[in-house]
């Protein structure tokens, strides 16, 4: 089974990089194909795999008002019955309009979850706040449990990915932990 993961977002504004960060940490995960989209969102209807996936989870960045870091999760066709299809400004269609397009043209993947990060900070240059990145990491690690049936060491690999950016663990140490012990 193949699982499309697109990270939606600039890794290079703030917490808009939780998708990306999220794709970056699943790249060499088996049975998944992650993919970054930093450009126009309209753009993923244009992967091959967007069509012919088993599943597609799209993983973007959003703004509720919740607390930064907080993780919403919907199916596709039930957020689309929720989501107006509002644009993502002058020069992309954003991904509201992209799903709302998809389904129009008769394209939404039968199987897609949308996963949304709270954020907090758009800066471009500033890094994404803690509760983003431990979020994108608690994320990624989720993914890669559903994908199959990973070692325990698998999930915590592709979750340090992701926290290492702050935490100075170096490779021995981190090598020594397991989950589930003490």
């Amino acid at each position: 089974m193949t699982t499309l993961v697109l990270g939606v977002g600039h890794p290079h504004r703030g917490d808009d990089a939780a998708g990306a960060m999220v794709a970056r940490a699943l790249e060499d995960t088996k049975g998944v194909v992650a993919r970054i989209v930093s450009g126009d969102p309209s753009s993923i209807l244009t992967d091959p795999l967007w069509d012919t996936a088993e599943r597609v989870v799209l993983v973007d960045t959003v703004r509720t008002g919740q607390r930064p870091g907080t993780v919403h999760r919907w199916s596709g066709q039930r957020l689309l019955e929720h989501l107006p299809a509002t644009g993502g400004g002058t020069h992309d269609l954003g991904v509201a309009t992209t799903l709302h397009l998809a389904a129009a043209l008769d394209r939404l993947p039968s199987d897609l979850t949308v996963i949304g990060i709270e954020g907090a900070c758009f800066e471009v240059g500033h890094p994404p706040c803690r509760p983003v990145r431990h979020a994108a990491a608690m994320v990624a690690a989720a993914l890669v449990r559903e994908v199959g049936d990973p070692e325990p060491d698998d999930v915590l690999q592709v979750a340090v990915r992701i926290v290492d950016l702050e935490v100075g663990v170096d490779t021995k140490e981190r090598g020594d932990v397991r989950l589930g012990e003490s």
